[in-house]
């Protein structure tokens, strides 16, 4: 196995489960599903916090909905428990293999989701870049593309899965507003997979991510890209040119089948694209989120046509 790829196989496994975390601590699992075959994306996404509060939300939307679907549970869970059986309300995920499988589900009122998420790659952990995570995003993070198979339904409409997912975990602090801006980016194929997380904040450019091809996964050194905004400053399209540590490129081209915005920061705005991507040609799907200041966004927002078209 490559000396890189070896290094990035090798990260703890106890890193898969849940961790102590100090007072200002959070620790958030998402898991991104992208179906532009059915018009819906979405994310499943426990957190917890230091003395156990616990959140769950299933978050929908898209072309096949006239509106955004949600359903949420919050409530206090024990210290005992740990990602290999993490259940409480409608929700559940159950680390059966770390980074390898995991067990997903929701029964609610309006969805009821059920799959189980098989790793296509090597967790990339921010840990492992020279740089580390910045710590004011966390102790540390790691990034993975899979496959999830199982089914959704919604609303009594059944989805069959057989698709690619994102699959992030973090821990540690999480202070939003301390990015002026960030990107983050996920493009999959059969046989590639790209992440790169580029933050700005304290007046420099941080870019963390992987290039995973031909079983061989280096860390991110350059990204060029292009974006299409609309009136709203939405992005909807997005071209990058990723290129890795050893020197190998990639072309993404990504356009939006639906696009959300997030609220989960007084300080932030949360702009998802939902994407179709071609990785030097070959099809697949991915997800491009911006982090924007919410006073920068809506000082920008009138002038998007003007110096951003």
């Amino acid at each position: 196995m490559p000396e890189i790829t070896r290094q990035f196989a090798d990260f703890p496994t106890q890193n898969a489960y849940r961790h102590s975390l100090d007072e200002d601590g959070r620790e958030s699992t998402t898991h991104q599903l992208v179906l532009p075959q059915y018009g819906i994306a979405g994310f499943f996404y426990p957190t917890v916090r230091a003395h156990g509060h616990a959140k769950g939300r299933l978050h929908l939307f898209g072309p096949a909905f006239d509106g955004p679907v949600e359903e949420e549970v919050e409530q206090i869970v024990p210290d005992e428990m740990d990602f290999d059986d993490w259940r409480y309300g409608p929700l559940l995920m159950a680390v059966r293999e770390p980074f390898k499988t995991i067990d997903l589900g929701w029964v609610g009122d309006r969805i009821q989701f059920e799959g189980q998420w098989k790793a296509l790659h090597p967790p990339y952990a921010f840990s492992s870049h020279p740089g580390g995570n910045p710590p004011y995003f966390g102790d540390d993070r790691t990034e993975q593309h899979g496959i999830i198979k199982g089914n959704l339904r919604v609303d009594g409409r059944d989805y069959p899965l057989n698709d690619f997912m994102i699959r992030d975990h973090s821990w540690g602090p999480r202070v939003w507003g301390l990015n002026q801006h960030y990107k983050w980016f996920h493009a999959t194929t059969r046989s590639t997979s790209v992440h790169f997380f580029e933050m700005m904040s304290f007046g420099r450019v941080e870019i963390r991510g992987y290039l995973f091809r031909a079983g061989i996964m280096r860390h991110i050194e350059k990204v060029d890209y292009e974006i299409d905004y609309d009136a709203d400053m939405m992005h909807r399209g997005f071209r990058a040119t990723v290129t890795d540590t050893d020197g190998r490129s990639v072309f993404v081209d990504c356009t939006a089948f639906a696009t959300s915005q997030v609220d989960l920061d007084p300080a932030v705005m949360l702009n998802e694209a939902v994407v179709t991507a071609t990785v030097d040609g070959e099809k697949g799907t991915g997800w491009c989120e911006f982090c924007w200041s919410r006073d920068y966004l809506k000082l920008a927002r009138p002038y998007v046509r003007r110096f951003a078209w």
